[in-house]
């Protein structure tokens, strides 16, 4: 799954949690349940440069102390793991996480999926906060 949907999804989970932590946590979970769905990885470059804004926007529109901002950032933390796997070439089955190592390599020629993720996650976070 793309870095940058990872945030959106995380960032739009955030909301419904209380505390920051708890917004990591739902995060990190949201993460494998994102990376089951078929889907396409992009280059490193293109992949840090989406996640850069994604994250800039969640910061911008939420600030870098909200719940949303903490869990899109418990939502991309995992791909650190494959981030490095990358870096040092090496197989999807040698990464720890199960939704990396299994269902990595289930790509799809469309990111149907992922653009129905962001989207959700985009909405949901654009939603007006509670006051």
């Amino acid at each position: 799954m793309i870095a940058a949907i990872h945030a959106l999804v995380g960032a739009g989970l955030g909301r419904l949690c209380r505390t920051r932590t708890q917004a990591a946590l739902l995060g990190g979970v949201s993460h494998v349940a994102a990376d089951m769905l078929p889907h396409r990885d992009l280059d490193i470059p293109r992949e840090a440069a989406l996640l850069a804004a994604a994250l800039t926007a969640i910061a911008t529109a939420r600030g870098v102390e909200s719940r949303e901002f903490a869990a899109a950032l418990g939502a991309v933390a995992p791909d650190l793991e494959n981030l490095v796997g990358r870096l040092r070439g090496l197989p999807d089955e040698a990464l720890l996480l199960p939704s990396h190592s299994r269902y990595h390599g289930r790509e799809t020629k469309g990111f149907a999926s992922q653009l129905a993720l962001a989207s959700m996650g985009l909405a949901i976070l654009l939603l007006p906060a509670k006051r």
